[in-house]
């Protein structure tokens, strides 16, 4: 008997497995097959009271802005085609790029600002004349500075070859006296600093005549110095002011300078070289009096300054003179090739 109850139960057990029976707890915990694969039910239930009703509205747009070319052929329609509304920024794009957009909009310049065109003004006119003439001035200034030196002269006293003097001035007693003459002309002295120099003897080493001439030359030195001095403190300025940007640059003024200063310097060479003579005389015509340039050879200034003084004078400060208009005329080509290129980006924007 108690096996037929056991195999009972196990049939009964067996049937209800096959038959897909559960029992009501197992039924709790399963989910519903439908509610799991319904997509409604993944969203919260709507409440009219607590959730406010949206409106579609429409959303900003985030493809490319076009924007009309900054130049165009017609002038009122590119007028308004610049106007480039302020909140009208898409929110793909930075402030930077958005900056750099209504500039390009807006901008009016015809040229690209990388390549800025040089302009041309009055003063820049004025201030390349200015150069273009006081270089000549400057130049000589520094050739005459140089001869009227205590180094050449030296070098000339001592330098073989150099014509002694026949009337007893030896080599160290023209030195001692030429550095008078070549003192007062850089001083600010009266014609008495060269009157007060005297002799062992206890003559004077000048004559009036001699000092007279001697105050003529420091005038026209003078007025040499002070027109260079005053050239210079114009080109500075106006080279400040045409070196700005845009500016039409110095380069121009500096090369003409050097050309001409080159040009005198080589037709006076050739008339030196043609006569020595008439072009000394022809100098001293010029810029001094008739009879008031002209001494003996037993004057002082003779004995201290023979006429080969003069060629030798006039050989150093003309090389000198030729020498720096060379090296401004090379300085004025600085910066050429910047410039070359510049024009070149411009012909081509």
């Amino acid at each position: 008997m108690a096996g037929d109850e056991k195999n009972e139960t196990e049939d009964l057990l067996s049937r209800r497995m096959s038959s897909g029976f559960s029992s009501p707890v197992e039924k709790q915990t399963e989910p519903p097959l439908e509610a799991a694969n319904d997509p409604s039910t993944d969203t919260e239930a709507f409440d009219p009271i607590k959730d406010p009703i949206t409106r579609d509205e429409p959303k900003p747009t985030t493809g490319p802005v076009h924007v009309a070319p900054a130049h165009s052929a017609n002038p009122p329609e590119t007028a308004r085609a610049r106007e480039v509304p302020a909140n009208s920024r898409t929110s793909v794009m930075s402030e930077a790029d958005w900056a750099a957009v209504t500039q390009a909009a807006t901008s009016t310049e015809p040229h690209d600002p990388e390549v800025p065109e040089r302009r041309r003004s009055v003063l820049d006119v004025i201030g390349t004349i200015w150069i273009t003439l006081a270089a000549p001035f400057i130049l000589l200034a520094l050739a005459v500075r140089f001869v009227a030196s205590g180094l050449f002269v030296k070098f000339e006293y001592f330098r073989p070859g150099f014509p002694a003097d026949q009337f007893g001035f030896g080599s160290a007693d023209r030195e001692h006296y030429a550095t008078y003459v070549i003192d007062y002309l850089s001083n600010l002295d009266s014609r008495r600093y060269l009157a007060d120099v005297i002799m062992p003897n206890g003559e004077p080493i000048f004559i009036s005549e001699e000092l007279n001439h001697m105050a003529d030359v420091k005038g026209l030195i003078s007025l040499l110095y002070l027109i260079a001095v005053i050239g210079l403190i114009g080109a500075i300025l106006f080279g400040l002011y045409m070196s700005r940007r845009n500016g039409m640059g110095i380069h121009i003024g500096l090369r003409l300078g050097s050309i001409i200063s080159i040009v005198i310097m080589a037709a006076a060479a050739v008339l030196a070289f043609l006569g020595w003579e008439t072009f000394f005389r022809g100098f001293h015509k010029v810029f001094f009096s008739d009879g008031t340039w002209e001494f003996y050879a037993d004057d002082s200034l003779i004995r201290l300054f023979p006429p080969q003084f003069w060629v030798d004078a006039g050989i150093a400060g003309g090389g000198l003179f030729v020498l720096l208009a060379i090296i401004l005329f090379w300085l004025s080509f600085a910066g050429h090739k910047k410039r070359r290129a510049l024009k070149k980006a411009r012909r081509e924007a």
